[in-house]
């Protein structure tokens, strides 16, 4: 059931929307202005949110300026509710990143449709973004994972066969079924794993002796970082067996960072490729011909010495070089 974030300050207006749409089948919150709004909205991680525009405390641009400097928040679809119909009061709106937006008084039947049409398109951005991960994970010289309150709920065939399994055998391993018997190895990686987690560390890259099927030990490399997954806070990362025959080529990349020297027009259009965003969009959203973004893509592309658009993508979140303003390469 999806679930809608009310923000208004006219309780009449506010309990009316809320059960309306309760009736046509969501689960609504309702907050009386933006700074209750933000503790609703990280507590129960909207699909979407109707905020009203003019409200005490914290206005309804306060309140998107703030979800957006949140990562777990920053995409949330947001329809604003206006009492005025008056130009400048929408295009402020618009222009912060809001999707759509209403004058009120309006008609439910009207608030439906946009409610529908604002989570049908958030659906199909949703199904682009998977759909790339997925082509980003099966990655054939590298294990690439996702593990979320325990288990790996993504991983791809390199990452099972590093330690001797089939892909449907690795369906129930977790990071302890993989780790050397010694105490203090396990201690030490769950340690790293944890303080990435609650943010105490933006990344971690760690050598470690781990267990294959045949209880065999295997030399691995792990390099990993905290994301949010579907509103979870979710630990993703690569490993690599260290004896692999890929490994010299892929540590070699890995380990460039300190030497990069990219641009900030240069990191600017990785942000925008790490977003899936076409050479005509990132033109278009910087305001520059398509064939000077191929020329940054390009040099992406041989400075970070990645292969792919692929290998790039995952190479800016290992490093951390996309959404970390002028401190992104140290």
């Amino acid at each position: 059931m999806k679930k809608i974030l009310i923000i208004e300050d006219d309780a009449v207006l506010r309990q009316n929307t809320a059960q309306f749409l309760k009736g046509a089948g969501y689960r609504a919150f309702v907050a009386k202005d933006g700074i209750i709004g933000v503790r609703q909205t990280l507590t129960h991680i909207p699909d979407l949110i109707l905020c009203d525009i003019s409200m005490p405390n914290m206005n309804g641009y306060e309140f998107y300026k703030t979800i957006q400097q949140i990562s777990i928040t920053s995409t949330i679809p947001l329809v604003y509710l206006s009492a005025r119909a008056e130009n400048e009061d929408i295009r402020a709106g618009m222009q912060l990143g809001a999707d759509d937006y209403m004058i009120k008084p309006f008609d439910f039947t009207e608030l439906l449709k946009v409610v529908e049409t604002r989570l049908a398109k958030q659906e199909i951005i949703k199904r682009f973004y998977d759909e790339k991960f997925y082509a980003l994970i099966d990655n054939p010289a590298i294990g690439v994972f996702i593990y979320q309150n325990g288990k790996f709920i993504f991983y791809n065939t390199k990452l099972a066969s590093i330690f001797g399994y089939t892909y449907e055998e690795f369906s129930t391993i977790n990071f302890d079924n993989l780790i050397n018997e010694n105490l203090i190895d396990k201690k030490r990686i769950f340690n790293e794993i944890d303080r990435c987690l609650i943010n105490k560390k933006k990344s971690i890259s760690l050598r470690f002796l781990a267990l294959n099927r045949e209880n065999e030990k295997v030399n691995v490399n792990l390099f990993g970082t905290a994301i949010s997954y579907k509103g979870v806070t979710s630990f993703v990362g690569n490993i690599i067996d260290y004896m692999d025959e890929f490994y010299s080529h892929y540590s070699r990349i890995y380990h460039k960072k300190s030497t990069l020297n990219l641009s900030p027009r240069e990191l600017q259009v990785l942000e925008f490729i790490c977003l899936g965003k076409t050479t005509k969009e990132i033109s278009e959203e910087l305001i520059l011909s398509q064939r000077t973004i191929e020329s940054y893509r390009s040099n992406l592309l041989e400075k970070t010495e990645c292969r792919n658009i692929a290998e790039l993508i995952m190479f800016a979140l290992r490093h951390r070089l996309i959404g970390l303003g002028e401190d992104k390469i140290t």
